[in-house]
């Protein structure tokens, strides 16, 4: 069924008038890695798609190739010829539905992902669950179709699965991860560039504040748990971007003893961002029930207009219309 949905969806691209791509509301290397390789192979064709992101290019991922093609401007949206849009990476309907209800047509939608919360909502669905990144199942639609990635598509592509694998050491990383990567690499991935994407991003302020992060580390063993918490004082006062503070759950989850790990952060829109990590829970479970989504060992949720107050015993809590969670 994968391989032929990946062939249904070649002719669609191929076929396709006036597509959009759409990455995932929260960019990431593989979100925008996997839908950048798709638009490579677009622009091969002649075809120079805009992909629509809801915020600024992290600075991390500026040297990305294709990266210019990348446009916040809903009014991409406009075009009434638009008759395919391509999301990427992305578990959330809604939001997807939101962006897709601005075009006057009726534009097929393909849905390319491995999120066990996906819930299927577009008209071709290659979701993979057992891929190790959405930059996986975007290689694997090369490898059907017998199309060659470019260098740029598959340094593309490295980068969406060193970042979901965290440079294939966490749990994600399996035979698929390491098959494709070696693949890429022969394709002419340019692993260098991915490297600097990956670890060379973090300035000496970013540092001071993950500092401030592993000071304030709960332990629960009898949940074999751990926790910390970033208020935006930790980020405003160092001067710092919230970019910067991605990677920290990862980092955690690569260096503790604990089974499971949360990180608290307070966003700049008053809500807090619950990022988790786990060796063995099936975390997706708790993010989904609290509205959020993920992957099965690593997810997250947002709790709204929340702020997090450190208690006179040294505790951390997250306050919420005058509420304790």
């Amino acid at each position: 069924m994968e391989s032929y949905l990946h062939r249904h969806i070649h002719r669609l691209l191929l076929n396709a008038r006036e597509p959009v791509f759409i990455s995932d509301e929260r960019i990431d290397g593989d979100s925008l890695g996997s839908s950048l390789a798709l638009a490579d192979f677009m622009a091969s064709h002649g075809k120079i798609v805009p992909v629509y992101i809801t915020s600024v290019v992290p600075k991390q991922y500026r040297r990305l190739p294709r990266v210019h093609q990348c446009t916040t401007n809903l009014d991409v949206f406009n075009n009434p010829e638009i008759d395919l849009v391509v999301v990427f990476d992305c578990s959330d309907a809604e939001f997807v539905r939101s962006l897709v209800e601005r075009i006057s047509g009726n534009p097929t939608v393909v849905n390319m992902d491995h999120h066990v919360t996906n819930n299927r909502y577009g008209h071709v669905n290659q979701v993979v669950e057992g891929a190790p990144a959405t930059a996986a199942v975007v290689h694997q639609f090369f490898e059907v179709n017998h199309i060659i990635p470019s260098r740029d598509a598959a340094t593309c592509l490295l980068t969406g699965l060193c970042f979901d694998t965290t440079a294939f050491s966490n749990a994600a990383t399996n035979e698929r991860a390491l098959d494709a990567a070696s693949k890429l690499l022969l394709n002419g991935a340019r692993v260098q560039d991915v490297i600097h994407t990956m670890f060379h991003n973090r300035s000496v302020s970013a540092l001071r504040v993950w500092g401030a992060a592993l000071e304030r580390i709960e332990e629960d063993r009898e949940q074999n748990m751990m926790s910390t918490y970033l208020t935006r004082a930790d980020i405003e006062e160092n001067h710092v971007s919230d970019d910067e503070m991605e990677g920290l759950s990862n980092f955690l989850n690569l260096v503790t003893d604990v089974d499971t790990l949360r990180v608290f952060r307070e966003t700049a829109d008053g809500h807090v961002k619950v990022s988790m990590r786990s060796l063995t829970r099936d975390i997706s479970l708790i993010a989904k029930e609290k509205g959020g989504g993920g992957h099965k060992h690593a997810a997250g949720y947002l709790i709204p207009q929340s702020r997090l107050v450190c208690g006179e015993d040294g505790r951390w809590q997250v306050v919420t219309t005058n509420k304790i969670r």
